[in-house]
């Protein structure tokens, strides 16, 4: 049976991690193969809540076990996702926020079905988040096989921005971009009015004075040599 992990970096929002973790639990046909990764900043100041909250969990809720907490550096989102990805066991690696809430039933058995299309195991493939939809891929899901190809899951060198859509063009670049419609997985963020603008939103927004978008936007173009070796590197492994 497929195994998945999903990485969740997060900071300062205890409840809402446990309360994301709970629900693609409780939603998943087959929980025992999942397994769950957060990372979190050692200057947290939440960071005793999560072990409580997490151990309450697996406490209450058969199929928590497999839930881990790596602490670490305050190094931003891109780079301790890729702490975790290196961590992770499972032959599919899910992109995931603590503002995630999983709505659908199934979801996993969902996932298998679509991951079984590709036994070469290269594709970008995303669930309806309510908002983005199939017009944008926040949350990809990639293999271990995606993973080892490129070297990284998301690319190093962005501080925060447009991860997600590296691995989107990519993906649209070999033809293996994925969407699926009948499964809701919700990014409750406050832009859409799902939840409340909290410190956590404050610290990830840029202001006039806070270039990290423009950075990150110049990183696309900046590194276009190193899309096409990926690009093609991709195309190498598909059968």
């Amino acid at each position: 049976m497929t195994t998945y992990s999903l990485l969740c970096p997060t900071r300062s929002r205890a409840t809402r991690a446990v309360e994301f973790a709970e629900s693609a639990i409780r939603t998943a046909k087959h929980p025992e193969r999942l397994e769950l990764l957060f990372y979190l900043d050692d200057n947290d100041p939440e960071l005793q809540s999560y072990y409580k909250g997490m151990e309450a969990l697996k406490g209450r809720l058969v199929g928590a076990k497999n839930i881990q907490i790596t602490e670490g550096p305050e190094v931003g989102v891109p780079r301790a996702t890729n702490v975790l990805a290196d961590k992770s066991k499972s032959e599919i690696i899910l992109y995931t926020s603590d503002d995630q809430f999983y709505v659908d039933h199934g979801w996993d058995s969902r996932l298998d079905k679509e991951v079984a299309k590709y036994p070469d195991r290269i594709f970008c493939i995303w669930f309806n988040d309510g908002w983005e939809s199939d017009k944008f891929c926040t949350f990809p899901i990639v293999s271990r096989q995606w993973i080892e190809t490129l070297g990284y899951f998301l690319f190093p060198f962005f501080e925060h921005f447009f991860t997600d859509t590296w691995i989107w063009m990519l993906a649209k670049s070999v033809d293996r971009a994925i969407y699926i419609p009948d499964v809701l997985i919700e990014h409750r963020h406050w832009k859409i009015g799902k939840s409340e603008k909290d410190e956590t939103y404050e610290r990830n927004a840029t202001s006039n004075g806070d270039s990290r978008h423009a950075r990150d936007r110049a990183v696309i173009d900046q590194f276009e040599r190193y899309f096409l070796a990926d690009v093609k590197l991709l195309q190498n492994s598909i059968m």
